[in-house]
């Protein structure tokens, strides 16, 4: 099939938003925001039908990553998460990526709470890949 970004054939990565017709190359859509959950089913959606955020989180002034201590955007978003624990810790998408891959599962938590089931649950919806080991 041909991809939606790239225009290029070999795509094989399908949106499950409702009636979506969206495939798409998986390199392709990690660039343009698109969401795979690695757990259970395996689903991806495109960057209209990909999970967001339902946490009510508000920032004091200008809030800065947990983790490379840059600021973020203002709000939940696709490149800025919440921890839904404690509603505090705020990371980019690309930080928070790295560190569930150097932690694994057994390591990986709130950097701030240190919330595990919650905190793990809600990244591996939001398409955060966290290696077993």
């Amino acid at each position: 099939q041909r991809c939606c970004i790239c225009r290029l054939w070999g795509a094989s990565v399908s949106c499950r938003g409702r009636r979506c017709p969206r495939v798409f190359h998986f390199p392709c859509g990690s660039e343009r925001g698109c969401v795979s959950q690695f757990f259970g089913e395996f689903k991806s959606f495109c960057w209209k039908h990909r999970p967001v955020q339902c946490v009510r989180a508000v920032q004091q002034d200008q809030t800065l990553c947990l983790i490379c201590q840059e600021a973020v955007a203002g709000q939940p978003c696709y490149d800025t998460l919440v921890c839904p624990a404690c509603a505090s810790a705020w990371f980019h998408r690309r930080c928070i990526q790295g560190q569930a891959l150097r932690s694994a599962r057994h390591h990986f938590r709130c950097p701030l709470c240190q919330d595990v089931a919650t905190f793990q649950e809600e990244m591996f919806r939001l398409g955060i890949k966290i290696p077993d080991r």
